[in-house]
């Protein structure tokens, strides 16, 4: 599903998503533009457990907020610092 028809259908919900297609917009940056909805709620905590199992599972999801705009922008920081 489009992303812009998600944030029509879910306005003021956590959604969490999965089977994720983006555009890369720069190194660090990309523009989400569809992808399956596996969760609505709208209780944040309840989203991020769910998050959390599918994460456990290997799944690559993500989780949009409330106030997530109509251009849904990530940003992959790397991750810097001593490995143990």
């Amino acid at each position: 599903m489009q992303w812009s028809e998600i944030r029509k259908q879910y306005p003021s919900k956590f959604v969490l998503l999965g089977e994720i297609v983006e555009e890369k917009m720069s190194e660090t940056q990309s523009k989400i533009l569809e992808g399956t909805v596996l969760k609505i709620s709208d209780n944040g905590k309840e989203i991020r457990q769910v998050y959390q199992e599918y994460k456990h599972k290997g799944r690559e999801v993500l989780y949009s907020l409330p106030s997530t705009p109509e251009e849904f922008i990530v940003e992959n920081i790397p991750y810097k610092g001593i490995m143990r």
